[in-house]
């Protein structure tokens, strides 16, 4: 069972991390011109971050849990000021799908901090 979770959460973290490397290399750096600076840069940066939290989910896992938790938290509270707050986002499909994760990760993360050898 812990093997699938494991999966869940890195492959969650890998498409979303994919997106933002492609938006950066398809549109250009720092691709989100529609929003402001701030939002731009985290969104950018989440590039690296999903990556590096999948990455630590494999060899550091605790580190590893940390850091999706504080990603997929602060990315669930960023797009939902980015939505109805800000006003730069017109759909809530991506919004909702993340809350779903964000409920999963949460909900799963003690499985992945109690077993060890996976």
């Amino acid at each position: 069972m812990s093997k699938v979770v494991l999966t869940i959460w890195i492959t969650g973290l890998v498409v979303g991390g994919a997106t933002h490397v492609f938006d950066n290399i398809y549109f250009g750096f720092l691709p989100y011109r529609f929003a402001p600076d701030w939002l731009n840069i985290y969104w950018s940066s989440l590039g690296v971050l999903d990556f590096l939290a999948a990455l630590l989910l494999w060899k550091k896992r605790k580190l590893g849990i940390l850091l999706a938790i504080a990603i997929m938290v602060s990315n669930v509270a960023i797009n939902s000021l980015a939505l109805h707050s800000l006003g730069v986002l017109s759909e809530n499909l991506p919004l909702q799908i993340q809350s779903i994760f964000l409920g999963f990760c949460l909900g799963s993360a003690y499985l992945l901090w109690q077993k060890r050898g996976i």
